[in-house]
């Protein structure tokens, strides 16, 4: 429950957030932070179960990737998961991210991981935002039309702005 969306401009990466928390019937809404942080200098945004989202802030806290590809990203993943279940009982990961790191936006599903180009979205209001992106709307507007339509997204939006590299359009 909930949408995190993310375009990438000519000078920056937008990443939006919907503020819905639910725990059992009730919804309640946060702070930014819940769902979306700058953290460490890297942006996370998660969809998924509260908890997994809150210790991987935690973990970002203290580390960062030690490059900006896709096999470092999945090796920063690996470590956290280590480091989550040395912390705790669980031994999965139930949550999907949109993760910013050096002017680099990385789309996190499970163990996939892939770099976003142009425009990414993951969670319950996945497609609404998509249409909205896929149709020139920027995040934040993209997160707007999921809380219109979706039943598990909800206002305000929250949104980080992230320098976007020049040295990522050349790789491209």
């Amino acid at each position: 429950m909930s949408v995190v969306a993310c375009k990438i401009h000519e000078d920056k990466i937008r990443v939006a957030a919907d503020s819905i928390i639910v725990l059992g019937y009730t919804q309640d809404k946060r702070e930014k932070e819940a769902k979306l942080c700058l953290v460490n200098g890297m942006v996370v945004g998660g969809v998924g179960l509260l908890k997994d989202i809150s210790l991987f802030m935690l973990y970002c806290k203290t580390r960062v990737p030690h490059d900006t590809d896709e096999f470092s990203i999945l090796e920063f993943l690996g470590d956290f998961h280590g480091w989550k279940k040395k912390k705790t009982d669980d031994k999965e990961i139930e949550c999907s991210f949109i993760f910013v790191y050096d002017g680099t936006a990385f789309v996190i599903e499970g163990y996939s991981i892939r770099r976003i180009k142009d425009y990414e979205a993951i969670g319950a209001g996945r497609d609404f935002a998509l249409a909205a992106l896929y149709l020139g709307h920027d995040a934040d507007k993209a997160v707007d039309v999921a809380c219109e339509l979706s039943i598990y997204c909800e206002k305000p939006v929250n949104i980080i702005d992230y320098p976007y590299k020049e040295k990522e359009r050349q790789k491209e």
